[in-house]
């Protein structure tokens, strides 16, 4: 009779499923996208990527960055529950079937940010910054803070045609010499045109730069990544 019993333990939080309980689980951003140059007080978007949480039911994700008068920061958390029934193993090590009032969240979230108006007396830069597994971290304390690159905030006519970006990547280089930037969780990813001068097949890096659409085709596509740092 044991082996039984516990088979209806399992069984349990599914079929007597009360208000579980909820957590602050922080987000980890991998890659970011901003536009290159604003005009004073006027709102923007930024674009945030990074891991879902696994075996979680997520109930509320929230993005919204901290300002100051050096940057923008980005500290998103998930608002979760514990660990839905699919992340189980049974007594027999099989995973039982998700319920269907549970939804499988994808490997990662890639959504748009609402960003207030930056302040400027003058033309001038802010920091765009996000936490990120740079290093090992302090769980309750969530990610290290990271600078993905900067923004400008002008006082005269904005140029829009390019769209600052970065974060974690790995780069393929094909038969013909073309490098391509692949950053997680952003699909199907760049082709960089000015790559690194090595000519290594695969690598990866923290990277930096802006995407913009080049005035001839490189290795057959219009829009691409200008590289400024490879850490």
């Amino acid at each position: 009779m044991r082996p039984f019993s516990f088979v209806l333990l399992l069984a349990l939080p599914v079929a007597c499923s009360s208000e579980p309980d909820s957590r602050i689980e922080p987000a980890q951003v991998g890659w970011m996208e901003w536009p290159a140059e604003v005009s004073v007080a006027t709102p923007f978007t930024a674009r945030l990527v990074g891991y879902n949480p696994s075996c979680a039911q997520v109930q509320r994700f929230v993005a919204t960055p901290a300002v100051d008068q050096s940057a923008v920061t980005f500290e998103p958390y998930f608002l979760i529950t514990g660990q839905p029934t699919y992340c189980r193993l049974d007594v027999m090590g099989n995973a039982p079937t998700a319920p269907a009032s549970i939804t499988i969240v994808a490997q990662f979230f890639d959504t748009k940010a609402d960003v207030p108006g930056l302040d400027a007396e003058f033309s001038r830069t802010y920091e765009m910054r996000a936490g990120t597994n740079v290093s090992e971290r302090n769980f309750l304390a969530g990610f290290p803070i990271r600078t993905f690159g900067d923004i400008t905030v002008s006082t005269a006519q904005v140029e829009n045609g390019r769209t600052n970006a970065g974060g974690t990547a790995y780069a393929s280089r094909d038969s013909l010499g073309c490098v391509s930037l692949h950053p997680f969780g952003v699909f199907p990813g760049y082709v960089i045109e000015n790559p690194p001068a090595d000519t290594a097949q695969f690598w990866s890096a923290f990277v930096r730069g802006y995407i913009y659409d080049a005035p001839a085709l490189v290795c057959g596509q219009s829009k691409v990544f200008h590289l400024v740092t490879r850490e």
